[in-house]
């Protein structure tokens, strides 16, 4: 998980209390990372969830996201941070979190767009805010944006409600988002890879 990812983290856990249970899927501690904070860690006295395709450090139930075996409207919170690109098949995946989501149930997304392909256990896509649009058409979209250049952006972010949640809530989680993509999506290591040579790759 990308260190970014944890001031979004930081952000969500600050602004807006997400119901419960909040299931994170991908929840696996790759090595290499198992000295950085951990999702459940931003959300104390919260009944956490973590899941993945195997056992192992920061997994507490071993879950297939193309056949959840979680009944349906039992998730209060969806995350899935850079996830969704290990997925198969990530259109059956979404639709198979929002038969769990509760009404009002919040999905929060990410994927990266240029990055090194890493297989846990296998790297299969990279999104476009487009894409996540088409992935979410089944939720309420609450945002999806890109950040980093217009033309090759790091990060692309998604947020959906099943149904409409609490009033008030997808203003804050929009606010949360477009302060997140404006102050800390960004560190010095997306810059670099921004300003490396496939930049000039990119047709005029």
């Amino acid at each position: 998980m990308r260190i970014t990812l944890f001031r979004l983290l930081e952000r969500l856990a600050r602004s807006t209390e997400l119901a419960e249970p909040i299931y994170e899927f991908g929840s696996y501690r790759v090595p290499g990372q198992r000295h950085l904070p951990t999702v459940r860690s931003y959300f104390p006295g919260k009944r956490f969830v973590g899941c993945d395709l195997q056992p192992g450090p920061g997994v507490d139930e071993v879950q297939d996201l193309h056949a959840l075996t979680l009944p349906d409207a039992s998730v209060g919170a969806a995350l899935l941070f850079d996830t969704i690109e290990h997925v198969r098949d990530p259109f059956r995946a979404l639709h198979e979190i929002r038969r769990c989501l509760k009404p009002g149930g919040i999905l929060v997304m990410t994927s990266h767009w240029y990055f090194p392909i890493h297989a846990y256990p296998d790297d299969y896509w990279r999104f476009t805010a487009s894409a996540f649009r088409e992935l979410l058409r089944e939720y309420d979209l609450v945002t999806c944006d890109m950040f980093g250049l217009s033309r090759l952006p790091h990060t692309v972010i998604g947020v959906a409600s099943a149904g409409v949640g609490p009033p008030g809530q997808a203003d804050t989680l929009r606010s949360v988002v477009a302060e997140w993509g404006k102050r800390d999506a960004s560190t010095w290591k997306e810059f670099a890879m921004e300003m490396t040579p496939p930049r000039i790759l990119i047709p005029a």
